[in-house]
């Protein structure tokens, strides 16, 4: 599942990448300036696109590159092979 969150990070990437340069060309400076803000720039992807600001296809694969990345995030990463903590059973 790894590959998973590879995957969905560089998508997300050249979504919000993709995003950004639309959102500079079609809104202007302050559309792309906004863009810009990464802490909330999936809900500005969208706002951007419901505006015709931005296109709808890179903020598309922004977001599937987000829940893909979501998906794709394992603990394995975390613990060596079976060093996974469990709940001792209580009696």
């Amino acid at each position: 599942m790894p590959i998973l969150g590879i995957i969905g990070s560089i998508l997300a990437l050249v979504g919000l990448v993709w995003t950004i340069i639309t959102a500079f060309k079609k809104g202007g400076n302050t559309w792309g300036i906004l863009n810009i803000i990464i802490c909330i720039q999936p809900l500005i992807g969208i706002i951007s696109a419901v505006m015709k600001k931005a296109e709808w296809i890179p903020v598309a694969i922004m977001i599937l590159g987000c829940i893909l990345s979501a998906i794709g995030t394992d603990y394995s990463a975390f613990f060596p092979a079976g060093t996974r903590p469990t709940i001792a059973p209580t009696r």
